[in-house]
């Protein structure tokens, strides 16, 4: 149900498209996970949201922000398939190199993000896309 209503949401705000362009836009999800470095305060958080596009030809990615902070991200699009992936990385220690990998055991969690604003750009006029629901994904360990 609350998908239903984020759909409906995410098509309202993608429907600034200019009258004759027929550019739909729908959201598949939009999840995020922990991940883990073997070392004590290495580790971060990584989003992707993934949404489908008809007739969106000209559409350009221009910035991401999660929880109000603007991250880096990679956009991979295979036909009308778009996925947006970001991620921000925890490296508080640089005394951290002579450390052996091991699993955490005293991490920093990130909470559930509380929104998401995708700004893009779609025949030369900028648009914002806002998504308020994420699903968790499982947390990770990486080497």
């Amino acid at each position: 149900m609350k998908y239903i209503i984020l759909i409906v949401v995410f098509n309202l705000l993608v429907s600034t498209c200019a009258k004759n362009e027929k550019c739909e836009m729908t959201l598949e999800s939009a999840s995020w996970l922990n991940w883990f470095g073997g070392i004590p305060n290495v580790g971060g958080t990584d989003y992707s949201i993934k949404f489908l596009s008809q007739e969106c030809e000209d559409l350009k990615i221009d910035s991401v922000f999660i929880d109000g902070k603007s991250l880096n991200f990679k956009v991979k699009r295979t036909q009308n398939l778009w996925e947006i992936k970001a991620s921000k990385s925890i490296k508080n220690s640089t005394s951290n190199r002579n450390q052996i990998m091991s699993k955490p055991t005293n991490t920093t969690i990130t909470l559930s993000p509380i929104d998401a604003r995708i700004v893009y750009s779609l025949n030369n006029r900028s648009s914002e896309i806002f998504i308020d629901r994420f699903t968790q994904g499982k947390d990770q360990f990486r080497q």
